[in-house]
């Protein structure tokens, strides 16, 4: 076994936390740390051990839990695993909704030298199957019994499977072969190991090097078929890199946020897993159905959120203006004549007059920050939204509203930002950024106007498809499968997609062919278009087979509802259909709507039946940001 030995108390000072100084010093000085993120996490617990490494949302309050407390549950978790006889490279599934226990059980697998795999947690059971059976996964942590049930369910499918371990739990329903075990149980053997081998934690973290994986994060990918991307505490070490470039502070002070997405995703990992172990974040986890609550109880100063979440919250707070007394209604309306005349001059490149600044640092004062403190959102100066589209208003909207609010660009293959609106405050829409300012972060454009990126934070390749990894690289360029403008000033603009995928605005990244290869196996589909690149859910466009055109409609509406229902009964909610139509006339070649070969060209048939596709959308919502923010200049 290679081993690395832990450095002196006195040098790792040096490292805690590790990015200290990178803005003062220039962000291309930064390089990699000899320290893998689960030696960090004990190098915390030594140098500050009574600090705050995050905390966890009990309804009421936030509750802490120091890197002493951090540490020392890593290292039970680790051993327990170990005496569960999982070893260096094993794969162990994490299936549950982002909590504290989650943060500690991929600390605890890194430790051992194992590698954590996410699984979402709205995963169908044919998903669970497919993740954990391709990723050959040993152990599987799961949440709660409704977890428990669908990996049970697949449990006899997976012959690498030895056992699973609740948060919340015994389980239960699953084969004799696999160990069924508590969370508790698992912490309670790792203690009793270390009783009898004080030495073996240290010696199993020593064995750790910085290119080692550090996390397999599955994505659909353009082609349907879910990919493991590979990334190592090298390549996640200058991810990090990029988060700093655009919040220095995390360096320097403590910087809070609350985290109620999918730990699986690779955002929410970064931001809310590793991220705080080289800064000062300090992330709160909390329920989806908390997050209100947690928002107003937290007061976070950082946010990176999909585009959908600032909608919602957008949407929630003008719904509370309309219920407000008419006097403060009058008020609002007044600040926001104010906050137009500012905007406009924004976007024009225009220096806002002193009387006009007056004027609106005056209606942030009584009216945009009184607002913002309702929502939780009055400490937070900057906020970031990537892995979607945004909607040019509501982006307009929350910069009148005083919050800056900017946009990112990044893949599951760079693990972090790539390109972001990093350079100037209040940046209009349209755009996704312009390079980061270290040149060890480079893009160019293909000669197809695909976006190509290189630096030092990309993936190492898709686990078990070495074929796949040669696809989407040229030499030491990514292809991004993203097809974008560059203006003069560097500034990204993405129009459209090299393969068909759909991201929607709650950051889902989904390829619609195996969703309409199954809708077209009913007697009754000839042709189907899923439609959501950048909407909240999924719908479906749909040409009726010959059998279907003989029915009567109100027949074929509902042969077509119950098929969905039983092809969404199948799959995980975010590629649920919410709603579908069907198309008065056949596609066309003359409308550019096919190929000559008969490939549907998706981007002409959602222009040729847009009508269709905004029915089973509702626009009250976007009309009312529209309306809001009329945007002007």
């Amino acid at each position: 076994m290679v081993t690395n030995p832990a450095p002196a108390a006195a040098a790792r000072t040096q490292q805690v936390p590790v990015l200290s100084g990178v803005v003062d010093s220039g962000v291309a000085n930064f390089e990699a740390v000899e320290r893998t993120f689960a030696q960090m996490v004990q190098d915390r617990a030594e140098i500050e051990p009574e600090e705050v490494a995050f905390c966890q949302w009990d309804g009421t309050r936030a509750i802490p839990t120091t890197w002493a407390q951090y540490a020392s549950a890593v290292r039970e978790v680790a051993l327990g695993l170990a005496a569960l006889g999982v070893t260096r490279g094993d794969r162990v599934a994490i299936m549950a909704p982002g909590r504290g226990e989650w943060v500690i059980t991929a600390l605890g697998i890194l430790s051992v030298g194992a590698i954590p795999v996410g699984v979402y947690p709205t995963s169908a059971a044919v998903e669970v199957r497919q993740l954990a059976g391709h990723s050959e996964a040993v152990v599987m942590v799961v949440g709660d019994d409704a977890d428990v049930a669908k990996v049970a369910a697949v449990a006899p499918e997976l012959p690498a499977l030895r056992a699973v371990i609740s948060f919340d739990g015994a389980p239960s329903g699953l084969p004799e072969t696999v160990a069924s075990k508590t969370w508790a149980d698992l912490r309670e053997a790792g203690q009793a190991l270390d009783e009898t081998n004080p030495a073996l934690f240290d010696f199993l973290l020593d064995g750790g090097g910085i290119d080692q994986t550090a996390a397999l994060f599955y994505t659909s990918g353009s082609t349907g078929a879910p990919k493991g991307v590979i990334h190592t505490h090298r390549t996640l070490q200058y991810s990090i890199l990029g988060s700093v470039v655009l919040n220095p502070e995390l360096t320097k002070s403590r910087r809070d946020s609350v985290s109620f997405l999918g730990l699986s995703h690779v955002s929410p990992a970064l931001s809310g897993v590793f991220a705080p172990i080289m800064t000062r974040a300090v992330v709160t986890f909390c329920r989806l159905d908390q997050s209100s609550e947690a928002l107003r109880g937290v007061r976070p100063t950082g946010i990176v959120w999909p585009p959908r979440l600032h909608e919602k919250l957008l949407s929630g707070a003008l719904s509370a203006i309309k219920a407000s007394p008419a006097s403060f209604q009058k008020s609002y309306e007044d600040a926001m004549a104010v906050a137009r005349e500012v905007a406009a001059a924004r976007r024009r490149g225009d220096i806002v007059p002193a009387e006009l600044q007056a004027r609106y640092d005056k209606a942030q004062e009584q009216v945009f920050l009184p607002l913002r403190a309702n929502l939780g959102v009055d400490r937070v100066d900057v906020a970031w939204t990537a892995s979607g589209a945004m909607t040019p208003e509501v982006h307009a909207l929350w910069q009148m509203w005083g919050l800056d609010l900017r946009e990112l660009y990044g893949t599951t293959e760079t693990c972090g930002w790539i390109l972001a609106q990093w350079d100037r405050a209040f940046p209009p829409p349209g755009s996704v950024g312009k390079a980061m300012p270290d040149p060890r972060f480079a893009i160019k454009i293909s000669s197809e106007g695909e976006l190509m990126v290189k630096g030092p934070l990309l993936f190492r390749g898709y686990w078990k498809d070495p074929e796949a990894s040669a696809a989407v690289m040229d030499g030491e360029w990514y292809r991004t499968g993203d097809l974008v403008q560059v203006d003069a000033s560097g500034e990204v603009k993405l129009i459209g997609r090299a393969k068909d995928i759909i991201v929607t605005s709650g950051g889902k990244t989904i390829s619609p062919q195996p969703i309409e290869v199954r809708l077209k196996a009913g007697p009754l589909v000839e042709e189907a278009v899923v439609v959501g690149d950048g909407r909240n859910y999924l719908t479906v466009l749909i040409w009726p087979t010959e059998k279907g055109g003989r029915l009567d409609r109100d027949a074929l509406h509902e042969g077509l509802r119950s098929w969905i229902e039983q092809l969404n009964a199948e799959l995980a909610r975010p590629l649920q259909l919410k709603d579908f139509r069907i198309a008065a006339r056949a596609l066309s070649p003359g409308a550019g709507e096919l190929t000559s070969k008969g490939t549907i060209r998706r981007a002409a048939v959602l222009t040729s039946f847009s009508a269709l596709v905004d029915e089973m959308y509702s626009a009250a919502e976007r009309d009312e940001f529209a309306g809001q923010a009329r945007l002007q200049g």
